[in-house]
C-alpha cells in the first residue's frame, strides 16, 4: 500500500556519503556509528539513508543520515551537519520482511503508483529504519510533483 503526503522532518541532522558495494552496506553501517561515537554524539531520532541510484552494477552512492541531539558537529570529525531537515509531498509504503526482495517490490510499487498517478519522482528514495517491540521495518519513501509543463504542452 502507498500512502501519499508525507513527510520527513527532523532537526539537527548529521550525515555521510558513502560509494560502496552493496555488499558492504553494514560496514557502511558500522563506519557510520563509529562515527557518531567519536564525535561524542547523542542520537536522537531514526537512522535513514538516501539511495541515490538503484544498484544494478551492485554499486551505492548513499548519505546516511540521523538525528542527533548536539547542534554542531566537532570540527575534527568528517560528518556534516544540517540545523533542519525536511523534504514534504512523499510516496511511502512499509517492508515489513523479507528486506532484500521485498524492498525490490516496494520500489516497484512506489514508481507505479507515481506513474498512474502522473507524479514525477524528484528525490533519492530513501529508507527510514524503523522499530518496536513486535519488530523491525523500513519505510521507503520518495519526494514526488505534478508536472504541470505537460498539460501544458510545454
Amino acid at each position: 500500500m502507498v500512502i501519499e503526503y508525507e513527510t520527513i522532518m527532523h532537526k539537527n541532522v548529521v550525515w555521510h556519503t558513502y560509494e560502496i558495494h552493496y555488499s558492504q552496506f553494514e560496514m557502511a553501517l558500522e563506519d557510520f556509528n563509529e562515527k557518531l561515537v567519536k564525535a561524542n554524539l547523542t542520537i536522537a531520532g531514526p537512522l535513514f539513508y538516501a539511495l541515490y541510484n538503484i544498484p544494478f552494477d551492485e554499486r551505492m552512492l548513499i548519505d546516511i543520515f540521523i538525528p542527533v541531539e548536539q547542534s554542531y558537529v566537532p570540527k575534527e570529525s568528517d560528518l556534516f551537519f544540517q540545523s533542519y531537515f525536511y523534504m514534504d509531498q512523499m510516496l511511502m509504503t512499509r517492508v515489513r520482511s523479507n528486506f532484500e526482495t521485498e524492498t525490490e517490490h516496494a520500489y516497484d510499487e512506489l514508481f507505479q503508483f507515481a506513474v498512474n498517478h502522473g507524479y514525477k519522482i524528484n528525490s533519492p528514495i530513501f529508507h527510514i529504519l524503523r522499530g518496536d517491540d513486535e519488530g523491525q521495518w523500513v519505510e521507503i519513501k520518495v519526494k514526488v510533483f505534478v508536472d504541470d509543463s505537460e498539460e501544458l504542452g510545454l
